[in-house]
């Protein structure tokens, strides 16, 4: 059972991510205009819809513009709804409509809404826009001039990385943008909510070679590629339409090179690194073994396996069944899901003789999310 403190820190963390997001300048601008348009309006009970179109189709932060859109509430709405009103009315009619605050007051927003709809429309579209350009404006500004003094303030080499990372995710999401929709939406989402791909960008060093099993779309490798510094990867999976958009988007990368194949029986070349990302719970505890030990021979000395999987005692039913029911519409093609305890990973590939450390990367959608980083020790000179 989850509890209520767990919850609540999952809010939050989920709450600070929203938050974090798009936050140039600009986009908090744009975020906060049509954040104000959206509240001025009298689309009751369909603006909080409004709010994560507009955030979704134009990539501007939610949080903001939800937050604007929420000028309507009590004690503003009156003075709102009534502004809207005469200025629709004037520009619809000419003239002022007869109305004061206290009709606002004594009247339902549901009842001034049926009533003068079109004019609130008209009337709210363009109030809000005015209160945007001046708040939106006013902040602009104060964001430009912070991001100016802290551009003139030596970045850290962990700034440097992480900012490399971001912009690295960035173009390879945009590599995605010729993919049928359901590839695109996808790849967007996984690049921007989990944030196991920033944890393996930062993990696999420059030069490194990785070998990504079941890599499906591919996405794992054309970020590897768009972060550069000699990284390269092998991509295999059994999908061949899932390769196919990997193909696509990676095209004109010479650092990525794709298979379609079986884990189970594909080939590994020598590598620095093997991805094995939400993939092993596809197979039985007996494959999942001999998958282990094959990545651990395939790797050079001082190689690693980077291992992701849902640790069962911590996964929400939710994530099981999420899983379950994209293997049972083919989005994710395997036999079965099969979870083992964190603790029995752990020793089979402790048992391979390699280094574990752990650390949690589950993200906002799947809850109980845990990567495995297992190195294989470096070669040691014999007498």
């Amino acid at each position: 059972m989850i509890s209520l403190r767990s919850l609540h820190e999952k809010a939050r963390a989920f709450f600070r991510f929203l938050l974090a997001q798009h936050r140039t300048p600009g986009r908090v601008f744009w975020a906060l205009l049509f954040g104000f348009v959206i509240g001025c309006t009298p689309l009751f009970g369909v603006q909080i819809f409004l709010c994560v179109a507009v955030a979704y189709l134009l990539g501007l932060n939610f949080v903001i513009v939800y937050g604007a859109a929420n000028i309507s509430i009590p004690p503003l709405s009156p003075f709102i709804g009534l502004a809207a009103v005469k200025l629709g009315e004037l520009i619809r009619q000419g003239r002022w409509v007869a109305l004061s605050r206290g009709d606002f007051l004594s009247l339902s927003p549901f009842a001034l809404a049926k009533r003068f709809f079109v004019a609130w429309l008209i009337g709210g579209t363009l109030l809000g826009m005015a209160i945007g350009f001046v708040v939106g404006g006013m902040t602009y500004v104060v964001l430009r001039r912070r991001q100016a003094r802290h551009a003139q303030e030596p970045l850290s080499q962990e700034d440097q990385a992480d900012l490399a990372i971001e912009a690295a995710l960035a173009r390879a999401a945009a590599r995605y943008r010729g993919a049928i929709p359901r590839y695109r939406f996808y790849a967007r989402m996984k690049y921007r909510l989990d944030p196991v791909y920033r944890e393996l960008l930062s993990r696999i060093p420059p030069g490194a070679h990785t070998v990504d099993v079941g890599c499906g779309q591919g996405l794992l490798g054309t970020a590897l590629a768009e972060l550069g510094e000699g990284r390269s990867c092998h991509g295999i999976d059994w999908d061949a339409v899932k390769i196919a958009a990997a193909q696509q988007a990676a095209a004109s990368r010479s650092a990525v090179t794709l298979q379609t194949g079986d884990a189970r029986t594909a080939e590994l070349p020598a590598c620095d690194a093997v991805a094995l990302i939400d993939m092993l719970h596809y197979y039985d505890a007996d494959t999942q073994r001999v998958l282990l030990a094959r990545a651990s021979s395939a790797l050079r000395p001082g190689g690693q396996i980077l291992l992701r999987e849902t640790d069962p005692e911590r996964a929400s039913g939710r994530t099981r069944f999420f899983e379950r029911l994209m293997v049972y519409f083919g989005w994710n093609r395997a036999p079965q899901v099969h979870y083992r305890p964190l603790s029995a990973l752990r020793a089979d590939l402790e048992a391979l003789g390699l280094a574990v450390e752990q650390c949690d990367v589950a993200g906002s959608t799947h809850p109980g999310n845990v990567l495995l980083q297992a190195q294989k020790p470096h070669s040691t000179a014999t007498s």
